[in-house]
């Protein structure tokens, strides 16, 4: 018997078979057309806030979207160019990692593109085995979505960690000649939500000839891409959908090149370069917006305003180190166990902090915020999780009030950020960064995090240990601060 239909997979399937370019009230008004019944006026807020980074969306600068189906109708002809690298030659296999891009699905994982060869046969694949470095530069573009995470971390000899990768097997190919040392080959989008491509070989006499108009299009496409970033008031696009964009906009006369490669496009760059941004997406921008003059580490101004509207705002209004997440996150962790002394935590975590509040007002809305958050954090705690969830959490927990002593201590000894070396600035940057994102996804108990994200947390874990433990042994000992 079908499923009944409900309005989230209405509104995807929308979504996937738009094939014009809309705005969001023209969205609304198809799911309530579509849904026919009445939708409350937060469920409406939530479907527009699901337009923004959707997945098969492209915003444009004018405030509409741009679907994927008809993106991938006007350029999904567009074949990409592949060069094997000396080891997939060696090794007779293909590692696909960025050079599918933008042709490969947000949907999909590492291990699901499908390959057919020229003859129109499903290429076999497998799991090998590499030492990281050897393969580093076949992700060097690629997103978190397609970076493989079967990490394997030699924590004795960690430049000798390992990597697990799905690969297609090439050697047919090369056994029958079809495929020549120096020969590249082309790759075709067959169906672009199933990941499925079609091989060709771009033999190297043609692909030499070719090479002045592969060179055309690249500057064609950059100098798209460059007019883009403007109209679009210098807003960070992630790298696949900002190809896709441009790439569509090109004329039509520019969409019939020889192929189309990443790293073609960017080695013959002039005026763009690849940056990564703080959520550690990737896009192009101009060379003056990502690589200025000199960078400078400094306190962010910081103005109290006494907000109450939440412990997240009262939190950031204080200058805690710490988010709400990340508070009920440790809450979890200390009330869970009895590996933490409470009192000498609280202590840390709001040294200095318990009497800095605004006004009365933000004292009172505190502690009444703090007593529901502890009731609820008690009554969680009677439900049981995944011991790994539970242990992941505590490890997570000890790094992170690790690193706030290491923030007090500075405290203590008067030093700003400006005092101290850049290589400091930046292991505090990313321990942070790897505390924030771990203790969000660990702060719902009742909603534990998926299979990816706990393996994500494991090999951050095991990554994160040993930096901190050395940046500790940098500040404690080794600063030279008196």
């Amino acid at each position: 018997m079908p499923s009944s239909r409900t309005l989230k997979s209405l509104a995807e399937t929308l979504i996937k078979e738009s094939s014009t370019p809309f705005s969001t009230e023209e969205y609304l008004e198809r799911i309530k057309d579509s849904w026919r019944r009445r939708i409350a006026p937060s469920t409406l807020e939530g479907l527009k806030q699901n337009l923004q980074d959707h997945h098969l969306l492209i915003e444009t600068p004018e405030g509409g979207y741009l679907p994927y189906r008809l993106v991938l109708e006007r350029i999904g002809h567009l074949p990409l160019l592949v060069q094997l690298s000396a080891m997939e030659w060696q090794r007779k296999l293909f590692i696909p990692g960025h050079q599918v891009i933008p042709f490969l699905s947000g949907g999909l994982s590492e291990e699901d593109p499908v390959f057919h060869d020229v003859g129109g046969r499903e290429m076999k694949k497998t799991r090998a085995s590499f030492y990281i470095e050897e393969v580093l530069t076949h992700y060097e573009y690629a997103g978190e979505t397609h970076f493989p995470d079967r990490i394997r971390i030699n924590e004795r000899i960690p430049g000798k960690s390992k990597i697990d990768l799905t690969v297609w097997d090439l050697s047919s190919l090369i056994a029958s000649g079809q495929l020549k040392s120096g020969d590249a080959m082309k790759i075709t989008l067959q169906d672009y939500h199933t990941g499925r491509f079609q091989f060709e070989i771009y033999p190297k006499e043609e692909l030499r000839r070719d090479r002045l108009r592969l060179r055309a299009f690249h500057v064609a496409l950059e100098n798209t891409m460059k007019q883009q970033w403007q109209e679009g008031g210098q807003k960070p696009v992630g790298l696949e959908k900002q190809l896709l964009q441009s790439i569509f906009a090109l004329e039509k006369d520019q969409l019939h090149p020889p192929a189309f490669s990443l790293t073609g496009l960017v080695e013959s760059l002039n005026h763009l370069s690849v940056y990564r941004g703080a959520d550690r997406g990737l896009h192009f921008a101009p060379l003056e917006a990502v690589l200025p003059d000199e960078i400078m580490w400094e306190e962010a101004p910081r103005m109290p305003n006494g907000s109450t509207a939440s412990l997240d705002a009262i939190f950031q209004d204080m200058g805690l180190a710490f988010s709400e997440p990340e508070f009920k996150a440790i809450l979890y962790a200390l009330m869970g166990e009895d590996d933490f002394n409470v009192e000498a935590v609280f202590q840390l975590l709001f040294e200095g902090k318990k009497d800095h509040f605004h006004s009365k007002k933000q004292h009172n809305a505190f502690y009444r915020k703090l007593r529901v958050l502890l009731n609820a954090v008690c009554a969680e705690l009677k439900t049981p999780e995944p011991k790994l969830v539970t242990e992941l959490r505590m490890r997570t927990t000890f790094i992170k009030l690790r690193l706030i002593e290491i923030l007090r201590y500075f405290e203590e000894q008067e030093v700003t950020l400006p005092d101290l070396p850049e290589s400091i600035l930046d292991q505090l940057a990313d321990l942070d960064t790897f505390c924030v994102d771990a203790l969000k996804k660990l702060a719902d108990r009742p909603r534990p995090p998926d299979v990816k994200a706990i393996r994500d947390i494991r090999l951050g874990l095991k990554v994160m240990q040993p930096h901190l433990d050395r940046l500790e042994e940098d500040v404690y000992y080794r600063l030279g601060i008196y």
